[in-house]
């Protein structure tokens, strides 16, 4: 019966406990005359040996057979990181090729995303749906209270909010009664409707902001208006990266007496509630952005084909041709990635050295070092 035992554990910290240039040299062999597989390759090594340089994990298992000791291997991964580099020297020595690199080596400083470029988000029109019970200014208030919102999260930083004249409300969301499949349009003119796609409403360098309120109260005499609120980011680009958010709110509102029916005072508290919500919605949405704005460039590869890797990461988000991901988890060994493919919302990566990489990429995930 032949067992694996786990025979060490250890980190070696020789190298640089915090961030530090440190120059390596990454050699490999020239075949075939191919300079180019050589030269990438050779920078793989140089990575490779500069990320060693901010220390390592090492571990290592014996292999026996019927208690009879066959056989021990110890696998050597860094655990630093490569926050940049830079080519100081390459070229062809020998039957090598060489390249010398000096690369920033360590515990990522605290730049937030200032680094980042910010995000575009178009607001298109807010889904408000009032309760029959609440007060008739309801409505109103609701509305006022987006139009403050929006104009309030225009001082975010990361963060670009234009307003339009669109829907982005999925299908459904409408609270229709109309049977589904049930098209007015074509049983009256004979040509069936056509929703309007939200990927063709919001360009892949941008994202959409969706805002629902909902506005509910106790009684029709109650003194208390609970408004809930559900924020959306819906990116058609990149759906994966969609989030969304929810929360509630209650205001005190006057009792409902006969003197409620007058416009004057209707108004006055319309204006009295819409500013209080938004005060306090700016408030969340701001920061909730600032966290989807700042968030680590990492996610999860799925096959594009043989040796190439699609993320929902791209330009918008600050990736470059240059750019550099690396594996984590997933069981796989260390492993650098070059970006061969790039577009606003999407980049196709490809392994350095595809003979160091694992067998089973898809599904990997992999972080870019650039702020957050």
């Amino acid at each position: 019966m032949r067992l694996l035992a786990p025979v060490l554990l250890l980190v070696l910290t020789c190298g640089p406990g915090f961030a530090d240039i440190v120059r390596v040299t990454g050699r490999a062999a020239v075949t075939n005359n191919d300079t180019d597989r050589a030269q990438r390759f050779a920078l793989e090594d140089a990575l490779y040996l500069a990320a060693l340089e901010g220390g390592a994990d090492v571990s290592g298992f014996s292999m026996a057979d019927n208690g009879a000791l066959t056989g021990e291997s110890i696998l050597l991964r860094p655990n630093s990181r490569i926050l940049d580099y830079s080519v100081v020297s390459q070229g062809p020595s020998g039957h090598h090729y060489e390249v010398v690199i000096d690369a920033y080596v360590g515990t990522a400083p605290a730049l937030g995303c200032a680094v980042r470029p910010a995000i575009n988000l178009i607001s298109g029109n807010p889904q408000i749906n009032v309760g029959y019970t609440a007060p008739l200014w309801a409505t109103e208030a609701l509305e006022l209270a987006h139009d403050a919102t929006i104009m309030g999260l225009g001082a975010t930083p990361q963060i670009n909010v234009s307003a339009r004249d669109i829907s982005l409300a999925t299908v459904g969301q409408g609270g229709s009664k109309v049977p589904a499949g049930f098209d007015y349009d074509t049983l009256m003119g004979g040509q069936p409707r056509v929703e309007a796609s939200r990927s063709n409403l919001i360009p892949d360098t941008a994202r959409g902001l969706h805002l629902s309120w909902h506005a509910t109260a106790p009684g029709l005499q109650a003194t208390t208006l609970t408004v809930t609120l559900q924020a959306q980011v819906l990116d058609p680009a990149a759906p994966g990266r969609a989030q969304q958010m929810t929360t509630s709110h209650v205001v005190a509102v006057s009792a409902n007496t006969p003197w409620r029916t007058v416009n004057v005072l209707a108004r006055k508290d319309a204006h009295e509630v819409a500013k209080s919500l938004a005060d306090s919605v700016s408030a969340e949405l701001a920061t909730w952005l600032g966290s989807y704005a700042c968030a680590p460039l990492q996610g999860f590869l799925t096959d594009a084909g043989t040796g190439r890797f699609r993320i929902d990461l791209g330009s918008r988000d600050g990736l470059t041709r240059q750019s550099l991901a690396f594996a984590e988890g997933h069981g796989q060994p260390w492993t650098v990635f070059r970006i061969v493919e790039l577009s606003p919302s999407q980049a196709i990566l490809s392994p350095m050295n595809a003979r160091r990489a694992g067998a089973h990429l898809a599904g990997a995930k992999v972080r870019f070092e650039i702020g957050g």
